[in-house]
């Protein structure tokens, strides 16, 4: 059997309502009929402390124009401060999918939730690179590579912005590290920034994004809500085509009302000062009767906000919100507690959740000692087979439910990280209790839903099976915020709660024993060539659908497919980055373009599971790669074949490899596709480079070019499982 995976061109554009220039005379025709007043009430958030404030943050409405309240809400993985939503599953999980198909479900889920709401801006995505695995927020973006997160940021835009909500690319930029985040100027060289950290939003304009939002830190000695060479007109925003308007991250805005202004910053939140900084804009009348802001560009400030309003559509028939921020327990008279789930919502949860879980290790004895022989050892379990099951670590059980809305508590399973990227926990369904549900009474299950090792080992020892839940958490600094002894960024890449104590000590009693680890990212696992464990799952933050997605690949009802979006080493120094803990002012970005895989790939450091590795419970063969140019472009074909014994789902990858001149790293990804297989059967793959993906950053003439010379093209399973190359 033969089929053929297409793939979309990569800068389709999204499906709009109007167009750009539609949107604009509409803008400026309401903003030519606007006071003064009305139009510092757009550009001005009402202040974090505005107790009728019922969004993360809001506008003043214009009621005579029917310009409402416009509604800016949290996060990148689901609405927070409030009831009836769903826990989707983070960015990090997104990119595990190694799915295009599945960022777009995601992000358009994620909007329908936000429209239902009431909310007009999504604040999402995230796509900060991360640059180093402890990175406290790096799980609400894509990880360290730029293609990668290009992708993640252009599919969730797109599905977004498709059902009329407007997406926020957050954060601009080289918002790397937490610690100190507030004062912290990165020092970036143009290439690397070009390269690594403008890329993914570069793609969030082609995805026509509504709005962007600058980050706290500042970018080569200059804040960037006030950079003019990031969001001035002449900044790298606009040379790049972005229609939308810029708007501060909370308290980012320092300085005068005119700097940031002039500098091409269009509205500031929450619009009052919040100890870290802000309210810059209490002076931006004063400013433009005094000629420092010109009434032009005031007005510009407003036709920008204005247009992508209109472009999605928001001017009519879009729901007012009906919640209360400020009271995320469904208290008050201002939330009306509507619920925007849906089952099909919960199914693509528990389906993205699945399909980023990452088989790691898999080593599977059967009945028969074939493929088609009842599992008695590794994955998938068998229900006839398996009749006594230890459940073991505190990451198994249900989390606190009343922790706060940040997500600031480390008890219980970990499904999303804290700070503002956080997530609902209302529906959560733990591991230990999807389980239990699943298994009935078909077997015996034993318990230790802590770390004690003294307990674990007793739960183990002697059972049928023995599946270890292990974590480690990171988040937001937040207003510093400490969890576990760590004020956002993580301390160290060790499992917490002596997680690889307890794995150790399971394994010495149970000669099945099966690890799950939920992370934000890569943590250590020197115990991962011990005989007794069978097989690791890497299932990173899920979201709430965590119990059944977990369920669903044990028992092979799922069979794996995710791959690692970022490499598991065994030193951080093998990632050639660091974070800076000590109240550092600056940061130096010297690796250049060398991040995970392409630091370690230079320095021959072979890690312990490598970015883009994934097993799965069947076999894949890749055969018949051939190029073919087309215009400025490279079409590069190949087959994938199934040769295992069941149907699976295989994310072949393109890596290319640059001329020797053009000083890249040796692989660098440029492609992946997701192709279904039954048994037997075999998919014809077509992959595009178009001519920006073979092109490198010119700083002399800031410019892309294709450098001369001879390409390779490497595609594999990961970066190290190369199966076909060939060259042009």
């Amino acid at each position: 059997m033969n089929s053929l995976c297409l793939v979309t061109d990569k800068v389709t554009s999204f499906r709009q309502l109007g167009s750009w220039e539609d949107s604009y005379i509409l803008a400026n025709a309401t903003t030519s009929a606007m006071t003064i007043d009305e139009k510092i009430g757009l550009v001005r958030g009402t202040g974090q402390l505005n107790s009728v404030r019922r969004c993360g943050g809001d506008t003043t409405p214009v009621s005579r124009l029917d310009v409402p309240s416009i509604c800016f809400n949290d996060g990148p993985a689901g609405v927070r401060s409030t009831k009836g939503v769903t826990g989707f599953p983070t960015g990090i999980n997104a990119a595990s999918t190694f799915s295009r198909r599945l960022m777009l479900a995601r992000g358009k889920a994620l909007g329908e939730e936000f429209r239902g709401k009431g909310i007009h801006v999504f604040l999402g995505p995230a796509m900060d690179i991360m640059r180093n695995p402890k990175a406290g927020r790096g799980w609400e973006s894509f990880g360290p590579d730029p293609y990668l997160n290009g992708e993640g940021a252009f599919q969730t835009i797109t599905g977004v912005q498709s059902v009329g909500v407007q997406a926020c690319a957050k954060h601009l930029i080289a918002n790397n590290q937490e610690h100190n985040r507030y004062r912290l100027n990165a020092n970036v060289d143009d290439r690397t920034l070009a390269e690594i950290y403008w890329y993914p939003f570069l793609r969030s304009i082609e995805a026509g994004v509504a709005s962007v939002m600058c980050a706290y830190n500042k970018l080569n000695n200059t804040s960037s809500c006030h950079n003019a060479a990031l969001i001035g007109n002449n900044g790298l925003l606009r040379r790049n085509g972005f229609k939308g308007y810029v708007v501060s991250d909370w308290g980012a805005t320092h300085d005068s009302a005119s700097d940031n202004a002039n500098a091409g910053l269009d509205m500031e939140q929450p619009g009052d000062f919040i100890f870290i900084g802000g309210g810059v804009f209490a002076g931006l009348e004063s400013a433009v009767d005094s000629g420092l802001v010109s009434a032009d560009r005031l007005d510009q400030m407003v036709t920008r906000i204005l247009a992508p309003w209109y472009l999605l559509g928001q001017d009519s028939g879009f729901p007012p919100v009906n919640f209360d921020a400020q009271h995320p327990d469904g208290s008050g008279s201002l939330n009306l507690n509507v619920s925007v789930r849906s089952d099909a919502h919960t199914a693509l949860s528990r389906e993205i959740a699945s399909a980023s879980a990452v088989l790691l290790k898999n080593n599977r004895t059967t009945t028969t000692g074939t493929l088609n022989g009842t599992t008695t050892r590794g994955l998938p379990l068998s229900a006839s087979m398996m009749k006594t099951i230890a459940v073991v670590g505190q990451d198994a059980k249900m989390p606190n439910l009343n922790c706060n809305d940040l997500n600031e508590c480390s008890d219980g399973t970990m499904s999303i990280g804290w700070g503002s990227g956080s997530n609902s926990l209302e529906f959560i369904i733990a591991p230990i209790d999807a389980i239990t549900s699943f298994v009935g009474t078909s077997a015996n299950i034993t318990s230790s839903l802590s770390n004690d090792l003294t307990t674990g080992t007793a739960a183990a020892e002697g059972k049928d099976v023995a599946l270890v839940f292990v974590n480690a958490m990171s988040g937001e600094l937040g207003f510093y915020t400490i969890v576990a002894g760590n004020q956002g960024d993580r301390n160290d890449l060790d499992l917490w709660y002596q997680g690889s104590s307890l794995v150790e000590a399971v394994a010495a009693v149970n000669e099945n024993t099966v690890v799950i680890v939920h992370s934000v990212g890569p943590v250590y696992m020197p115990w991962s060539t011990h005989p007794n464990i069978t097989a690791i799952i890497y299932a990173g933050a899920p979201g709430e659908q965590t119990g059944p997605s977990i369920v669903d690949v044990l028992y092979g009802n799922y069979n794996p497919s995710g791959r690692l979006p970022f490499s598991i080493a065994d030193s951080e120094d093998d990632y050639g980055t660091t974070i800076l803990y000590d109240n550092p002012e600056n940061i130096n970005y010297a690796e250049n373009l060398l991040l995970d895989y392409r630091y370690m790939d230079s320095m021959g450091i072979v890690p312990r599971f490598e970015f883009g590795f994934g097993l799965s419970y069947t076999t894949f063969a890749y055969s018949d790669l051939s190029i073919s140019a087309s215009g400025t472009s490279q079409i590069i074909t190949f087959a994938v074949s199934n040769i295992g014994a069941v149907a699976g789902t295989e994310k072949p990858q393109l890596y290319l490899g640059y001329p020797s001149n053009a000083g890249e790293p040796s692989k660098v990804l440029r492609g992946f596709e997701e192709v279904v297989l039954d048994v037997g059967a075999s998919s014809l793959v077509n992959m595009t480079l178009i001519q920006r993906d073979m092109s490198i950053w010119d700083t002399s003439i800031q410019s892309w070019i294709r450098p001369s010379g001879m390409f390779t093209v490497y595609i594999g399973a990961s970066i190290r499982d190369i199966r076909l190359t060939s060259t042009f």
